[in-house]
């Protein structure tokens, strides 16, 4: 039997990794200068509508938050594990800390879409492999 990932670039800026039983978007975000350690983000299959929904809910409250955070402040929070950041630096609705900020709808929608082909595009490449 065999064994293997399938892995192809998205244009939400992740990976998407296919085995026969899982599938996943993985990201990885380098540290500032390159001497640090980078980090990594991965959305397991199973939890993309969910983060849909969190992108969607937080795009909204960050757009909510930045009619009313006084200029030249800032404001962070977490919600579902993401970071809504005003002012400052990476600004907007970060994946995590302040990785991959979504500060437009335009972007936001990049990355839905990105996630919707990744939900559509993982069971076929899992029906290839099983046919291996």
């Amino acid at each position: 039997m065999s064994t293997g990932t399938y892995e192809e670039l998205l244009p939400c800026g992740g990976k998407l990794k296919v085995t026969k039983v899982k599938w996943e978007i993985y990201y990885y975000f380098p540290g500032p200068d390159m001497r640090y350690n980078g980090d990594s983000v991965t959305v397991q299959g199973s939890m993309i509508e969910k983060y849909i929904s969190a992108f969607v809910e937080n795009f909204e409250e960050y757009k909510q938050l930045k009619g009313t955070i006084p200029k030249g402040g800032e404001f962070s929070k977490t919600k579902f594990g993401m970071s809504i950041r005003i002012g400052g630096f990476n600004e907007g609705v970060c994946i995590a800390s302040y990785h991959m900020p979504i500060s437009s709808a335009q972007r936001l929608e990049q990355v839905i879409s990105g996630y919707r082909y990744a939900a559509k595009r993982a069971p076929q490449i899992q029906e290839f492999l099983c046919s291996l």
